[in-house]
């Protein structure tokens, strides 16, 4: 891997730099951040809610991402699972707008995803709701916004997150399905 400290980046040159390495980078403007391997819980859920959201959005003028580059301003993202409009080309790498963003949580990544991706992420324009899903316990928070509005939080232990733009209901049960906790 080149010595990413060695020079002033602009988000052109990280793409460039990041489309020549094996592994996946964030861009947050200023640092290069690598991106881990997640524990199983966090696989699975991933794996859950990518399936259940290909399966209630089949018929949808949409594309669902797992792991996909999004550019936000100077800044790159790697959500868990994006929903995005349209259907763009299999061989597109780059995503610029997204209709949903989801993240599952963990202890290295839950500030920087409650946070400032919580920042990076208004600053995009179509982005109707971002979801936050711990992988502790069957919990989510819902931030969602219509228009440019301010958004509105809500936290989900049981039922459903109905996604505002995307006219469907996840159900918790099924997006941690196959997941035990402790009490």
């Amino acid at each position: 891997m080149d010595n990413v400290l060695d020079r002033p980046w602009t988000t052109e040159t990280f793409l460039a730099w990041e489309d020549r390495q094996e592994g996946k980078f964030e861009f947050d403007g200023r640092d290069v951040v690598p991106m881990t391997g997640g524990s199983f819980a966090h696989q699975d859920i991933v794996f859950n809610l990518r399936e259940l959201l290909g399966r209630l959005l089949a018929d949808q003028s949409v594309r669902v991402g797992q792991e996909m580059r999004l550019r936000i301003g100077a800044r790159v993202r790697y959500p868990d699972v994006l929903v995005c409009a349209g259907r763009p080309d299999q061989t597109t790498r780059t995503l610029t707008d997204a209709l949903a963003i989801f993240e599952v949580l963990s202890d290295d990544t839950a500030t920087t995803d409650r946070v400032a991706k919580l920042i990076d992420y208004a600053a995009v324009p179509s982005l109707r709701c971002y979801v936050l899903l711990e992988q502790t316990a069957v919990a989510a928070t819902l931030f969602q916004r219509e228009s440019s509005g301010p958004w509105i939080a809500s936290a989900h232990t049981g039922g459903a997150l109905v996604l505002p733009g995307l006219d469907v209901s996840l159900s918790l049960a099924d997006l941690y399905h196959g997941l035990t906790f402790a009490a």
